[in-house]
């Protein structure tokens, strides 16, 4: 299952709630203001780094850029894709949830 985060991590608990759903082998994708989450003092970057090996964490590169966020920051673990990717993704994933 592929999860995909759109909304500020700062403006409401839908990240909180996808992490606690996501199962193992799953994935994530944040893109337009969830990939604040990928910042090292967001509030929810700890709870990022404590999925379970086996959930895949991406981010849209678009979407980074377009919020100055410095690539060389971002948790070891993100693979980059851009929208072209994005659509690759939902096409591997037999469900996809828009949170």
């Amino acid at each position: 299952m592929l999860h995909i985060l759109r909304h500020s991590p700062h403006r409401d608990d839908r990240l909180s709630s996808c992490l606690r759903v996501m199962g193992p082998e799953q994935s994530l994708l944040l893109i337009e203001d969830a990939v604040y989450a990928l910042l090292p003092d967001s509030r929810l970057s700890a709870s990022l780094k404590l999925l379970p090996g086996s959930v895949r964490l991406f981010a849209l590169t678009e979407d980074l850029h377009a919020r100055g966020m410095a690539l060389d920051d971002l948790p070891g673990r993100v693979q980059l894709t851009d929208h072209a990717g994005m659509v690759q993704l939902c096409c591997e994933h037999s469900r996809v949830v828009s949170w």
